[in-house]
């Protein structure tokens, strides 16, 4: 049998070239007539060149071809123009509302963003934020879960680390805070003014900085007079689906949702049961995720911005920028989800 050729025919009929062997860095310098450490400064941004020899060093490049490889830039330069960004679910809205304000922001700085999701796993955000370490200029973790021991280490692995919704006293770390206590409290004197007395929280994960921060702003509604019945929930709207026949069972004639994700879950959960929002009870969530104006009723919660967000953290990535603790302040908005209890209502006259 006859050896085949190195191209030979397909099936219809075209020749099949072998594929052309990627362009290297030796080929930019021959055709630029150039060394290759002169190649190198120039497409690194490295040592300055004259005007001339860049322009003919470009052009070689774009003729052949020629991309640089990004980990040996990376070495030359001493940055990889990267930043790393760990957040606990990349299903939630709120998480990736914040990931579209920092990737505008690294888009204008002319950076890039390396993103991992780590499924509210504290051990696997860990092991995340040690690897991404290794690679990027530095680290955005969105509300971290892992422990304060674990987070120092990712702190002295990391050039530079930045925080949402989570502190961590060390001189080299910066953090961007949502004021959800103030969120919390304003929800609760909204419901206080409609008359309601007794209402449940259904609560975040219990790793979540930011459910701390919740659970600070009940404390005045509750020394005022307020009634406050904690329920296990989660981050998810499978988790307020879950949770919604437990809280039913202390009958609130409200509910506070850890977030507008779970709040989503109450309100399809209730909508089973057969128990109309606001008639029966009223429900309240926190973030005002895209989605919270668009529900049936419209839902009630404490507006947070996550463009603001995302634009504060980066903010906390430039030279000599201070680490201190910066504090994001969101609004009350009101929609069609909370009402008068059912028996404090004004029924209208015929």
């Amino acid at each position: 049998m006859r050896p085949r050729k190195a191209a030979e025919a397909t099936r219809d009929g075209a020749a099949s070239a072998a594929p052309a062997a990627r362009a290297t860095i030796h080929d930019v310098a021959r055709l630029a007539e150039v060394s290759t450490a002169t190649v190198s400064r120039v497409l690194s941004g490295g040592k300055a060149v004259s005007p001339e020899v860049s322009d003919r060093v470009r052009a070689a490049a774009r003729d052949v071809g020629y991309r640089p490889n990004p980990a040996a830039q990376t070495l030359l330069r001493g940055s990889s123009r990267t930043v790393g960004v760990v957040v606990p679910d990349l299903g939630n809205p709120y998480f990736a509302e914040i990931l579209k304000g920092v990737a505008a922001e690294a888009t204008a700085d002319d950076q890039h963003t390396l993103v991992a999701g780590t499924e509210e796993d504290a051990e696997q955000e860990y092991r995340s934020a040690i690897e991404l370490a290794r690679w990027v200029d530095g680290l955005l973790l969105c509300a971290p879960r892992m422990s304060t021991p674990r987070l120092r280490e990712v702190a002295e692995a990391a050039r530079r680390l930045v925080l949402i919704n989570r502190v961590l006293r060390h001189p080299a770390v910066g953090s961007v805070v949502v004021d959800y206590h103030l969120g919390v409290r304003a929800l609760c004197e909204h419901l206080a003014s409609l008359g309601h007395k007794q209402i449940v929280y259904l609560q975040g994960p219990t790793a979540a900085w930011s459910d701390q921060q919740r659970e600070r702003g009940f404390r005045s509604p509750e020394a005022s007079g307020l009634t406050i019945i904690r329920v296990p929930c989660g981050s998810t709207p499978a988790d307020g689906r879950e949770a919604v026949d437990e809280a039913l069972t202390y009958h609130p004639t409200a509910m506070i949702c850890f977030n507008d994700h779970v709040a989503v879950g109450v309100l399809s959960r209730l909508r089973e049961l057969g128990v109309s929002v606001p008639d029966d009870i009223s429900v309240a969530g926190i973030d005002d995720a895209p989605m919270s104006a668009h529900t049936d009723p419209g839902l009630t919660t404490f507006a947070v911005s996550t463009v603001e967000l995302g634009r504060q953290a980066w903010e906390r990535f430039a030279p000599k920028v201070s680490t201190a603790t910066t504090h994001v302040r969101g609004e009350l908005v009101i929609r069609s989800s909370t009402a008068r209890p059912a028996g404090r209502r004004v029924r209208r006259a015929r």
